[in-house]
């Protein structure tokens, strides 16, 4: 299960950690590639813009490192 949530802003898919997912429209994080981001809501069509590829490597590395501690505590 993925730990990182993706939202479209600013032209690209920008990664977060899960739990920034539910902070109010309007309030700003960081994305997981350090780029200050406004949470807004998005149109249909801003899904089909490219992942930002930064956030991608960055949630590549979060997503792998999760994934291999659910497997350390299942036995």
């Amino acid at each position: 299960m993925s730990t990182v949530r993706w939202r479209p802003v600013d032209g690209a898919r920008h990664a977060m950690r899960k739990e920034q997912l539910h902070c109010e429209l309007g309030t700003e994080f960081a994305a997981l590639c350090g780029k200050t981001i406004k949470l807004v809501r998005p149109k249909e069509t801003d899904w089909f813009w490219d992942s930002c590829p930064d956030c991608w490597a960055a949630a590549k590395i979060i997503n792998s490192a999760a994934a291999r501690e659910r497997t350390l505590h299942r036995g």
